[in-house]
């Protein structure tokens, strides 16, 4: 009983024992996701010009 009751102790601490995560972390983690963000808008903009892109008449 005794050692079962210290096994369930130390299952319940180790979970608080976890590091924490930085603020720091998030930041990076947030200005990553918006230059992909940033990133796949430039690539749609230029999608869409391309092939909205009136041809030139004079080319043969």
């Amino acid at each position: 009983m005794r050692a079962s009751l210290i096994i369930i102790c130390l299952l319940l601490l180790t979970g608080c024992a976890s590091p924490r995560r930085e603020p720091d972390a998030e930041a990076l983690a947030y200005e990553r996701g918006y230059r992909q963000a940033v990133k796949e808008q430039y690539w749609i903009i230029q999608n869409q010009q391309r092939t909205t892109s009136v041809p030139n008449p004079k080319t043969p």
